[in-house]
């Protein structure tokens, strides 16, 4: 099967977007799939193709990424396109490559597949302002609508997806499929002592503390105030634990200005973007990771972050949709409160070296994953359905 994907975002960016796609990327061409991805970048002024992948020249706007497609009628890209000859698209996001993805598939007669990554009504809540905060969701969610109008399957790798569907005001099923990392690529047992001082040094951490980190769009949905609040509440300087965040987003300058105001600048390191290549380096570095948010999908960095052993401060979801991945005390905690969140970490802080050695493999074990292609085995069935239900509905 000729499998085309349609992705903003890819590394070197760092988001759970581009690291899901990468993964099934792997998995299809593993079981003997052709996969052809489009995607846009800010660091090229012309289209090229490399290693199956065509990149298209970017321009930066102020949508969740930072930037979008130029131009989605490229004429080198449709001929890319043309002679790869698609049985399926299958689109990761509602910016504007999203809409290249529909415009190439009704052009070549070909069924989509939309997979859903995030929630519409998030995205803008940066802008503060109610009416600017209005206006904006309104396309967003007329975005969200578009794609999930003119895909054949929809699919997602958390039932809560279902909800932001509904909340779209569409009535359209959500196939589940679950979400798997590249466990040999993140895998603590890849790093040495040696490398993991050396990173410290280079994310300027310090040598003996205690790290939690996150990783991922620093956007409103991710509830890193939270965390920022709870730390300032009750964690001390003087319990020698630091706050790492990786990634970059539309809440930047208001996490860091509120580290400022809640005087924890000496806690908290941004890193800004980094290099998608050392992400395992950088969790194999950390000694916890924290999750804040209570209504997102499954996260990528979260899964990255357990197959580096990291046990995972997780925040408890209405739907406790976190219970499937997360066990109480096991692998992890979940949380409520803010006193809860820091009784976990110092609990977590407060174990010794060879302790935290042995959870690092608990956590990793309890990751189930069968195996690097079954994330990919599972899409090839949604790819067969959309076929079908396409052909249904050409020829009815």
């Amino acid at each position: 099967m000729r499998i085309l994907i349609f992705t903003e975002v890819l590394a070197p960016y760092v988001s759970g977007i581009s690291s899901y796609v990468e993964v099934l990327k792997n998995g299809l061409e593993m079981l003997s799939h052709q996969v052809l991805i489009v995607t846009s970048s800010l660091h090229t002024d012309k289209t090229y193709f490399q290693h199956g992948v065509i990149r298209c020249p970017a321009r930066k706007v102020s949508n969740k990424y930072g930037y979008e497609i130029k131009n989605n009628n490229d004429t080198k890209t449709v001929e890319y396109i043309a002679k790869f000859n698609p049985d399926v698209i299958h689109i990761h996001t509602d910016t504007k490559i999203g809409y290249m993805g529909l415009i190439i598939a009704d052009k070549n007669n070909v069924p989509v597949v939309f997979t859903i990554h995030d929630y519409f009504m998030d995205r803008f809540a940066a802008d503060r302002s109610r009416m600017v905060w209005n206006v904006k969701t309104y396309f967003e969610k007329q975005h969200f609508r578009d794609m999930i109008d003119n895909a054949d399957v929809l699919t997602s790798s958390c039932s809560r997806a279902s909800i932001f569907v509904q909340k779209a005001d569409r009535k359209r099923k959500v196939m589940l499929i679950r979400s798997d990392t590249d466990m040999t690529r993140f895998d603590y047992n890849n790093s040495t002592k040696a490398s993991i001082k050396k990173m410290r040094t280079k994310l300027g951490l310090s040598p003996k503390a205690t790290v939690a980190v996150f990783a991922g769009k620093l956007t409103v949905e991710k509830n890193l105030e939270f965390v920022l609040t709870a730390f300032a509440k009750h964690i001390k300087k003087s319990e020698n634990i630091q706050l790492l965040i990786v990634g970059d987003g539309t809440e930047t300058d208001y996490l860091k200005g509120l580290c400022r105001s809640l005087k924890i600048n000496d806690m908290v390191i941004f890193t800004g973007a980094v290099a998608n290549s050392i992400m395992p380096d950088i969790y194999s570095a950390c000694d916890i990771y924290v999750c804040s948010s209570e209504d997102g999908l499954v996260s990528m960095s979260f899964l990255e972050a357990m197959g580096c052993g990291l046990p995972v401060l997780v925040k408890e979801d209405k739907e406790k949709i976190v219970h499937k991945t997360i066990t109480h005390g096991v692998n992890g905690f979940v949380y409520n409160k803010k006193s809860e969140f820091a009784k976990y970490l110092k609990t977590l802080a407060g174990i010794d070296e060879s302790k935290r050695r042995r959870i690092r493999q608990i956590v990793r074990d309890s990751l189930v994953t069968a195996d690097e292609t079954s994330m990919a085995q599972q899409y090839v069935k949604a790819y067969n359905v959309a076929i079908e239900k396409y052909r249904r509905k050409k020829y009815k």
